[in-house]
């Protein structure tokens, strides 16, 4: 494109006749910028909520368990085995099962977890808001997570029940029934506080007496991957690799974390409709330019430039507001997705409101991922220049002659 019809060009981001910024530029630039921020911000914050489920529900579960019908000979030595797989954070025994809580007329499904400080790999020995796992070794003691225990209404001190329905009394043939002592509450700030407690190793295996005896609870580096990193290591334990059962964190939230992504997609598609408004706006204002200009573009017809060479004016005016707009927008939503706390912070302080209420979160949690960023910005600038071929195909199939006869 030759220098006069650039000139041409970055003219129409001026008023006529002086070097104001035009309205069209103001407007539609802040109108792609701001609708790039929204698609930024936004993604950022769902990035950051999704993180935070991951930590607070997969920091607590296994990502795989391993059962081996009449339990594994040597777990010791099959867990040693495991962690040298590069894609293993850490393995530790593994004793679950669900079983029935009761405090006087409540009654609850949980989960139920055999452990100790020493064997423990989740977050919840970071996470005790009263006692801790040493406790557990000091008798019939429990520990509840912060919802299960405001449901029950107990409190540390406070005894619940366990019901094995598994077991009976042989003499009366009820379920085994046994009290503990609530020695201390955890909060991870997940759905996993409304149905998890935990006992001692020791204890759960007298009052459960699991057949398969000790499986084997793993944490690895990727759990998106899980399932496939679980067969691996069972392929790799030779002998004690028969009659391995394995389970992952996707058998009982796969769903739920599924559901987080298809949200997540939802609401970026819903988004993306104010950068297409801007977009359009954008357009717009371009096809009421042609028409203000239609002598101009007549006359470059006149002098010889090519259809091609005139819709090049109008495609380099789009790029030029579009590129600025993504710019700004990229500027606004990294400040915005960076500071999002401290902004809301800053309006509950101002109007005396609270707004950071939200599902056991006293911040709002964002993550700025580049690469979604450089998405965003493909995404709009193929938007503005396959949109921007409409208004430039107008401008260049302008017909002189008919402009000369109604003039």
């Amino acid at each position: 494109m030759n220098t006069f019809l650039s000139k041409i060009s970055f003219r129409y981001l001026f008023q006529k006749g002086s070097k104001k910024l035009s309205s069209l530029t103001t407007l539609t630039t802040l109108g792609i910028g701001i609708g790039t921020a929204v698609l930024i911000v936004v993604l950022s914050i769902m990035n950051g909520f999704e993180r935070e489920l991951q930590n607070r529900i997969l920091g607590v579960i296994p990502h795989i368990t391993l059962e081996k019908e009449g339990g594994f000979e040597n777990l010791e030595i099959v867990a040693e085995q495991l962690k040298t797989h590069p894609d293993v954070i850490d393995v530790a025994p593994y004793l679950s099962t669900q079983i029935v809580i009761n405090n006087n007329d409540v009654s609850k499904g949980i989960n139920l977890k055999g452990t100790s400080k020493d064997s423990e790999i989740s977050i919840i020995p970071d996470n005790m808001l009263i006692g801790s796992l040493e406790g557990l070794k000091l008798g019939s003691n429990i520990i509840l997570g912060e919802a299960l225990a405001y449901d029950l209404n107990v409190g540390p001190g406070d005894s619940v029940k366990l019901v094995n329905i598994n077991e009976s009394n042989p003499l009366i043939g009820i379920p085994r029934i046994i009290s503990f002592k609530v020695s201390g509450i955890f909060s991870v700030g997940s759905e996993v506080d409304q149905g998890y407690a935990l006992i001692d190793n020791e204890l759960f295996k007298s009052f459960i007496k699991p057949i398969n005896g000790e499986g084997i609870e793993i944490r690895v580096t990727d759990v998106l991957i899980a399932r496939e990193i679980g067969r691996d290591l069972i392929a790799g334990l030779e002998n004690d690799g028969y009659d391995v059962r394995l389970s992952s964190w996707d058998q009982l939230y796969g769903g739920l974390f599924r559901a987080v992504q298809l949200e997540k997609i939802m609401v970026s598609l819903l988004m993306s409709l104010i950068l297409l408004v801007a977009i359009i706006s954008l357009l717009i204002s371009i096809n009421n330019l042609i028409k203000t200009n239609e002598k101009e573009i007549a006359i470059l017809t006149t002098m010889g430039y090519s259809r091609g060479q005139i819709q090049l004016i109008f495609l380099q005016l789009i790029f030029t507001v579009g590129v600025i707009g993504i710019i700004l927008g990229n500027l606004l939503g990294y400040l915005f997705a960076s500071n999002i706390t401290e902004f809301l912070l800053f309006l509950s302080r101002t109007f005396d409101i609270s707004m950071l209420d939200v599902y056991y979160l006293d911040y709002f949690p964002s993550i700025v991922k580049f690469d979604q960023i450089l998405m965003i910005n493909l995404f709009t600038f193929i938007l503005l220049m396959l949109f921007g071929l409409i208004p430039a195909r107008k401008a260049a199939n302008t017909n002189p002659i008919n402009i000369i006869n109604h003039s």
